[in-house]
This record gives structure tokens, C-alpha cells and sequence, in this order.
């Protein structure tokens, strides 16, 4: 299994790739839907399905564009369904003023639950990490995890958006990330990846 990424939209967000020999999954269309349709033509591979970490705007900014185009189901927690539509929820609401437009998404997504998964020949775990946002995901594969926007390298997720709330975050971090292995590599919403063993003096996870 292979995992490659883009950047993409104002606030500069990751966009998954996951392949195998079959197919692609996408986890978090961040914007830019024209350049995550060039990646799939390069990868050469059928898209499987849509993963969202969780429905935060920046993450769901290209999502009907991309299941429009690939006519794919996308994957995320019950607990943020009505983010989708809701740009208070999602945040975008919040950054209009500095000239973002909300997002809005017309997606019908299958809900995910905590534990082992197989999805269209993709097999990995979901933990349910919220503090974030409430319904915020990680999914756990064989080589590596996805953790959307719980955990930066040397950093956290913030907790100023809808119901977002630090002491959730840090016992999501501390109780389900930080037991998985230390040596895993952990690719999050924003910035480069890290690993359990190189957070465990991050300091926002200490007050």
C-alpha cells in the first residue's frame, strides 16, 4: 500500500492518496478539485471511495466535485453529518470576513464507527479522536495513520471552532494515538508527518 499527498486550498490543507494494487482511496478533498483529478490521472488508478477525517470546510471544499466525478460513496462520522450544510459548523462562516467563501456540500455520506473496517478492498481501524471537532476520525492502516487535524508535528488541532474543546483533544491524543507504535509514521491535515515517539514532548500537549 502507498500513500501520497497534495496541499491544497487557502490554508494549505493535505489530501490523501492511499493506493493498492486495485485502486485509490481520497481522505479530505480539500479544494482544488482540478489538481486532485490531475494526481488520479497520474496514479492511474480507479478511485475507490472518500474518506473524510472530519467536516471541517477545509477539508471538504472539492468533496462533490470529486464523488461527482469518480460517482463514489464517501465515509465519515454520523456525528458531523449536518456539518456539511451548516457553515457554522464546518467554520467557514468564520473565516468569510477575510474573504473565504462558505462551504456547503450536497454529499450523502455512509457513516463510519470506531474499529476494523474493509472498504472496497482497503482494510484499517478507525479511532474516534474527537476535541478538535466532535466527530473527528483517524484511520489507522498497516504502514501508517491518517489523523487529520488531532495531531501536528509539534502540535495540536485547535479547539476554538464548534464544539471544539482542548482536555477532549489531549486524552484523544494521549489515550488512542499515543498507543499505537512509536515508530509509525502519522500524517495529519496540515504539515509534514511525525511519529507517536517523536510527540511525546509536544508541547501544547502540557498545558
Amino acid at each position: 500500500m502507498k500513500i501520497s499527498s497534495l496541499t491544497l486550498g487557502p490554508v494549505e490543507t493535505n489530501c490523501y492518496f492511499i493506493e493498492n494494487n486495485h485502486g485509490i482511496i481520497i481522505i479530505d478533498p480539500a479544494g482544488e478539485s482540478g489538481e486532485i483529478i490531475k494526481k488520479v490521472n497520474q496514479l492511474n488508478k480507479p478511485v475507490k471511495a472518500v474518506l473524510l477525517t472530519h467536516a471541517h470546510f477545509d477539508h471538504i471544499a472539492a468533496l462533490d466535485d470529486i464523488i461527482d466525478k469518480y460517482q463514489v460513496s464517501v465515509y465519515m462520522s454520523n456525528i458531523e453529518f449536518d456539518f456539511l450544510q451548516n457553515t457554522e459548523k464546518n467554520g467557514s462562516a468564520k473565516f468569510k470576513q477575510l474573504g473565504l467563501p462558505e462551504v456547503i456540500s450536497e454529499a450523502k455520506p455512509i457513516s463510519l464507527e470506531e474499529g476494523k473496517v474493509s472498504i472496497e478492498g482497503f482494510d484499517f481501524e478507525i479511532l474516534h479522536t474527537p476535541g478538535h471537532s466532535p466527530g473527528s476520525l483517524t484511520f489507522v492502516f498497516e504502514q501508517f495513520a491518517i489523523v487529520g487535524d488531532t495531531l501536528f508535528n509539534q502540535g495540536i488541532g485547535r479547539t476554538d471552532l464548534y464544539m471544539g474543546d482542548y482536555e477532549t483533544l489531549v486524552d484523544s491524543i494521549q489515550d488512542k494515538l499515543f498507543n499505537l507504535e512509536g515508530d509509525l509514521p502519522l500524517f495529519p491535515g496540515h504539515g509534514p508527518y511525525t511519529t507517536v515517539d517523536d510527540e511525546q514532548f509536544n508541547p501544547f500537549l502540557h498545558g
